[in-house]
């Protein structure tokens, strides 16, 4: 019986997490610093080296958080369609500066060092908030977000607007695979649909998934109406989420060093310009 408890599974905005999941020992808030301080810390740092390492150590925050590596599947087409795009995008446009030296040919192109390099930087950047971003959602509920936003003393209006804004996105997922297997059970074969056909059936999609959508916004505003909830005279509302979660020790302790690591990164950014592009290992290798 324990065993079964143990492997009780729970569904976040974008993957499936054990109830027992180390991650959930701490505050909403501190998970939302969290986020967000593994949001700002790549964009002050210019070696991409620093920011694949900070990439793996976001993966090595999935292992710890007991969510499915494999999970990441379904996005590994945006990553690699990101990477393709920044690479390319500054090898055909790389720019004119005489201090460029050419490292090698392409499509019988030039390849300049420092547009490479430049190109490492930002797909760095894009990798390690992609995946911040995604160990987040994964991570958190709807519940979740909204107690640490409400915790903050986020008005009840926006925290509410956020709240239906992350619920309609869930929806939308769950209507777009209702609509697919409603396809599959008439007969039509993905496999066997061209390029250009299956882009002209997804552009289709936007009618169902949109009359879905309204249908349920004018079932939302019913049944809020229904309810007596107002906008405008809301007054002071007590929060029932709040009473689930408590501070302790720990969340302190996790938030000031997560404040103290990103001051640390800025400071000795600007002070001593660490993390620039002049000291990376990947910039002496190009040269």
């Amino acid at each position: 019986m324990e065993g079964a408890q143990n492997k009780k599974m729970m569904k976040t905005l974008l993957a499936l997490i054990p109830v027992e999941s180390p991650l959930y020992s701490f505050h909403p808030v501190s998970r939302l610093l969290l986020f967000v301080i593994t949001g700002f810390i790549p964009l002050f740092i210019n070696m991409p080296e620093l920011n694949f390492m900070f990439a793996v150590l976001v993966l090595l925050l999935f292992i710890y958080s007991k969510v499915a590596l494999s999970s990441l599947k379904m996005y590994l087409p945006v990553i690699i369609c990101a990477g393709i795009f920044t690479f390319l995008t500054f090898i055909f446009f790389p720019g004119k500066d005489p201090n460029y030296q050419v490292i090698g040919h392409i499509f019988g192109l030039p390849l300049y060092d420092q547009p490479i390099m430049n190109a490492c930087i930002a797909y760095s950047k894009i990798l390690a908030l992609l995946l911040s971003s995604i160990f987040y959602f994964s991570t958190n509920r709807e519940r979740d977000i909204l107690a640490a936003l409400r915790t903050l003393k986020m008005p009840f209006v926006a925290s509410y607007v956020l709240g239906l804004s992350l619920r309609s996105a869930g929806m939308f997922l769950e209507d777009l695979h209702t609509v697919r297997e409603a396809e599959q059970a008439r007969g039509l074969d993905y496999a066997a649909l061209k390029f250009t056909d299956k882009v002209k059936l997804y552009s289709m999609y936007i009618i169902p998934l949109l009359s879905l959508a309204l249908r349920r916004s004018d079932e939302i505003s019913n049944a809020l109406y229904v309810k007596g909830y107002s906008m405008k005279n809301s007054g002071k509302r007590a929060d029932y989420i709040l009473t689930k979660y408590h501070f302790s020790a720990a969340d302190v302790v996790s938030c000031v060093i997560l404040v103290l690591l990103l001051f640390l990164i800025i400071y000795f950014k600007y002070r001593y310009q660490w993390f620039d592009a002049n000291h990376s290992l990947l910039q002496t290798l190009l040269k």
